[in-house]
């Protein structure tokens, strides 16, 4: 899986979000950033970016997602 595909999808999932990515292959690190995740919890903000990708988790198309969030 591509970084840019990676940020596709969560800017599709999350509109107005800003991504940062680092990593190779199947083992990304992202930093998202977005006004969406106000008022929400760091493990409802992981769950709205690791829910874009469940089934490439299922399917081992992406292996490890690493993920931090910030309130815009």
């Amino acid at each position: 899986m591509s970084p840019d595909k990676i940020r596709e999808m969560i800017q599709e999932a999350i509109p107005g979000s800003q991504v940062e990515m680092s990593g190779a292959d199947c083992n990304f690190a992202v930093t998202v950033t977005s006004a969406e995740f106000e008022g929400k919890s760091p493990i409802q903000r992981h769950r709205m970016v690791n829910d874009v990708f469940k089934t490439q988790f299922e399917t081992g198309e992406l292996h490890a997602l690493s993920i931090k969030t910030k309130v815009q």
